[in-house]
């Protein structure tokens, strides 16, 4: 009986904007992940223009970052 009361307060949505924060959380460490792989790659190939490439490797970071921080916020 307690558990069916539990469940009953449980909403699918707030399952689903679980999951979702979830899954953004884990891609902001994968966006992490891939920001190190580029500076190691950088510091081992030289090229001209590197700071191209590391320059979107921080803005994929960021962006990830900002998407999963908005995630958080309450919805309207």
């Amino acid at each position: 009986m307690e558990t069916l009361a539990f469940l009953d307060g449980l909403s699918l949505m707030l399952f689903v904007k679980f999951l979702l924060v979830t899954l953004l959380a884990i891609y902001a460490i994968f966006a992490l992940l891939m920001m190190k792989q580029i500076n190691a790659m950088t510091r081992a190939v030289t090229m001209q223009d590197d700071y191209i490439i590391r320059g979107l490797g921080a803005l994929h970071f960021g962006f990830a970052v900002m998407v999963w921080i908005l995630s958080l916020l309450p919805a309207a």
